[in-house]
This record gives C-alpha cells, structure tokens and sequence, in this order.
C-alpha cells in the first residue's frame, strides 16, 4: 500500500504536467547533448577540482581527530558512437587524491565502462560492463579509506508489446574486493565485505507518455562471500517504480517496495520489509532547484558479529539562483543504521515478527551551505561549508567533522 500511495501520487503529477508533451515528445538522440561532434562519433570532456580545502577529521576519529588539506582532481571522458542501428557508449576517468600531511592517504582511482544498445525497433539488447578501483569510503559506515576494486556485468533486453506496454529482462553480476591485509576496528575487511552478487529481474513497463514510465520489476538477488560464507543470502525483491524524464516538471525516479532477505546463518535474523530508492528533481519558477534522495535497503556491515543494517536515509539539496552566474545551496541529510547482530542465546534478534530489536543504531547526518559563481556555461567555482556528525550506542563510532572547500567544474 505504501508503494502504491507513493507512485500513484507521483503518477498522477507526472501524468498532468507531461501530458501536453504526448503528441509531439519525440526520444533523443543520445549524441545530440554530446559537445564535441566528429560525424557519427560524439564526446564529452569534463575536469572536476573538488574537495580543495581543510578537513578537520580525515579519518572520522571520535577521540584524536587529524586535520589536513586535500585536494582532489578528476579528468573524465565520455564518448558515444552510433553505427546503424548500434550505439556504443562508454567513460573514463581518472581521480588524482592529494593529502598534504598524511601522504599514505594519497591516492590514484580510476573508472571505466562501456555500453552497447541496439534497437531493433521492438526489441532492445543491451550489454554493459564497468571497473572501479579506488581509495575512497564504501559507504558511510565504513571510515577507512581501502583499496577496493568493483566490476560490473550485466546483460538486458526491453521488448515493446505495443506503443503502451513493454517487458523488461536484465541479468547482472558484480564483484567487491578489497585489498587484502587491510583492517579497521581490527576487522580484516577483505574477509568480512569480499563478495560475489547476482542478480536477475524482470518486469512490465506501462510508458503512460513519453516522458513517463510505470514498471513493475521483480527479482532474485543471491549475495556469496569470499571468506565468510555464513553471510550469504538469498534475496526476493518486489519494486514498483515511476521514471519521469526531462521536460517533466518532477525529473527523476522513484521505486517503492518489497524485499525478503534471507541469510543462510540461522544465527543471524532474516529481514522481510519495504525497502526505498528515490532521485527526484523539481525547479520552482525557474529559479529555485529541489534535489531529493530516498533510500532505505539493507547493507552489509564489516563488522563481524553484527552482519548487516538496515539503513534509511534522505538527502536535500536546495540552489537558488541569484542571478544569471550566481548561485546559493544549503544541503541536509541523515542515514538512520540499524545493525542486526548474531544471537548470543539461541534466539535471534531481528525485524521478524515477535523479535525484539535490541541491537545498535548509529545515526549519521550532514548539514552544509555552499556559493557558486559561473564565469561562463562550461566554467562554475564555488566554496562549500559542511559539517558531518555520527552518534551511535558505541562511543567509539562517534566523530564530529567539519570541511570548508572550494570546487572547480569545466565541462560543457
């Protein structure tokens, strides 16, 4: 019922503000918002300066926090090729991460995927593959700064059954692996987090007009883990879901729906519940830009004796536009953690019907206001202010953590 609420609501704004756009929406070609054009091959090159300030708790310390400037610089590359009825698509990019003072937290990263789609009219293949080898955070749990490498493969099709209605089909695999030796809080990392994840769905798509699309998905997701096989599980999942494309007045996605997780240590408490993942967008008279993002799923934990979390959270960012080069945004968040931990008397603790939840919870939250100035449309500066915080039962889990940084973004 909360996921129909939801999309129904959303479906219904979406449907009364694109429905003018019916008879004469037509879908883009990807290469026209590519800059750069040689023929049927377009690019489009991009240079982030981010981060470039001080960080007064580069390692989320509760008791000795550590300051240092940073500095990061991210070159990346987007190309698009169409041969017939084929396009090819893929990135990369480069991320160099300076640290004046602890230069073992120094990094190089890099990613890089390609695509291929070919529309054959009423059906749609696709392929993708993606790498990812970085230094920076898994997540906002996780506060060492680990080499990790995440791969990516998947393979799809959409089939359209009529000018309203379409099915979808996708199988996917990815793979996390950290550097092995690597350890926090004492936990070696690579033996509690290394795994395998498969997953296969498939659903119904209602394209209610071309700019809006209503599906219903469902899959099979199994999670193995290197070194810890006690931590897999079994995953069936349920998502309605609305995507509303641009010019729409609300951009963005939003799934709402159900998921059944079942871990295979009887130990350790099954998860049955309604899980979130949102990216909405709505600009107010043109001036006054709303991004918002939804989540709540489970996520697992390094920690050994408490597998996994249940994690809910949102995130706010509002821009004003002053002017035609000036802008102003304030940024809100917060990630509630649930963590499920291994019963110590036989009985597990868990979401279950009847199960007491006395397990911790760590609350992580982010407030931050920043300025912006755009010399031109390709060229925008800008200084931020954020202040982080993470309070949990385990005093040593807490910090408090304060960046003042300024940004530099070239790209057209």
């Amino acid at each position: 019922m909360r996921a129909l609420t939801c999309i129904g609501v959303l479906t219904i704004l979406s449907i009364g503000t694109t429905v003018s756009y019916a008879q004469t929406a037509a879908a883009a070609d990807p290469l026209e918002s590519m800059p750069i054009r040689f023929g049927s091959i377009g690019l489009n090159p991009t240079l982030a300066i981010t981060n470039f300030g001080i960080d007064d708790n580069i390692f989320n310390d509760a008791t000795d926090p550590q300051r240092d400037f940073t500095m990061t610089v991210t070159p990346r590359l987007q190309a698009r090729l169409r041969s017939g009825k084929v396009l090819l698509s893929g990135t990369v990019a480069t991320g160099l991460v300076y640290y004046k003072e602890f230069d073992d937290e120094r990094s190089i990263d890099y990613t890089a995927d390609g695509r291929v789609d070919v529309d054959l009219g009423w059906f749609q293949p696709y392929a993708l593959a993606s790498l990812l080898d970085t230094r920076e955070r898994l997540n906002a749990e996780l506060d060492v700064r680990a080499p990790r490498t995440q791969t990516t493969l998947a393979a799809g099709t959409r089939v359209i059954l009529s000018p309203k209605t379409g099915l979808v089909f996708d199988v996917r695999t990815a793979g996390l692996d950290f550097a092995e030796g690597t350890f926090f809080d004492g936990v070696p990392i690579a033996r509690t987090l290394n795994s395998t994840t498969r997953t296969i769905d498939g659903g119904l798509e209602l394209y209610l007009t071309p700019l809006t699309t209503l599906a219903v998905t469902a899959s099979h997701q199994t999670d193995r883990f290197d070194e810890s096989p006690g931590r897999d599980s079994d995953t069936f999942r349920i998502m309605p879901s609305i995507r509303m494309e641009a010019p729409a007045i609300i951009q963005g996605s939003l799934a709402v729906g159900y998921r059944r997780f079942s871990v295979f240590d009887p130990e350790t408490p099954d998860y049955s519940g309604f899980v979130v993942q949102g990216s909405l967008t709505h600009t107010f008279a043109e001036r006054t830009k709303l991004d918002l993002t939804l989540s709540r799923d489970v996520q697992y934990s390094f920690e050994e004796t408490e597998p996994y979390y249940l994690t809910t959270g949102f995130r706010v960012v509002v821009t004003q536009q002053l002017g035609e080069s000036l802008d102003v945004r304030g940024i809100v968040g917060r990630d509630r953690l649930d963590y499920r931990e291994e019963a110590t008397s036989g009985v597990p603790s868990g979401f279950g019907p009847g199960l007491d939840n006395d397990s911790r919870i760590d609350h992580a939250s982010v407030l931050g206001a920043g300025v912006g100035y755009r010399f031109q449309p390709n060229l925008r500066t800008g200084l931020d202010v954020e202040f982080a915080r993470r309070t949990s039962d385990r005093p040593d889990r807490q910090y408090d953590r304060t960046r003042v940084f300024a940004s530099l973004t070239y790209g057209f």
